[in-house]
């Protein structure tokens, strides 16, 4: 019985932990830097909705602060590249890179995130080629049992 109610137990807690629900406000005094601290420590616990809420109150709180602006940005797209939503990674990583190239504040964006948001473009398009080619061949796995063949030759065992 102490097995039945030590997964109990676990199960229990494993659903509490996993609907921790996204605060519905942040102290007025919170720092920038607090923004950052809190929204990283619940990135290393998997909680990318907390983040988010995190980064998205630091950006309306403090826009004009551009250096750290640019990060929040950059930390958005990274947690939707994260959680699978790439197309609005791609979307968010395209539009940093594009304020590096327009924004008169570009001078002050720290060089690191243009090149994050690259590479990120780059995993994404690397994730997609791989999805294509799973696609296709499930198509082409679909068509062969179709008509009774086989993606693999099969060949007769050599005697030695």
């Amino acid at each position: 019985m102490s097995r039945l109610y030590l997964l109990i137990l676990i199960v229990l807690t494993v659903v509490f932990v996993s609907c921790a629900s996204v605060p519905d406000r942040v102290s007025p005094e919170w720092s920038e830097a607090m923004f950052f601290k809190n929204a990283q420590e619940a990135m290393d616990e998997s909680l990318y909705k907390t983040a988010l809420y995190y980064y998205e109150v630091f950006l309306i709180r403090y826009p004009e602060n551009h250096q750290m602006v640019i990060a929040a940005e950059y930390e958005l797209a990274f947690i939707y590249y994260k959680t699978g939503d790439y197309k609005r990674a791609e979307a968010e990583y395209r539009a940093i890179i594009q304020k590096y190239d327009e924004s008169p504040y570009a001078i002050l964006y720290h060089p690191r995130f243009r090149r994050l948001c690259e590479i990120g473009l780059t995993n994404i398009e690397k994730q997609r080629a791989v999805q294509n080619r799973l696609f296709w061949r499930n198509r082409e796995k679909e068509w062969a049992e179709e008509h009774g063949e086989s993606l693999t030759e099969e060949t007769d065992p050599v005697e030695i």
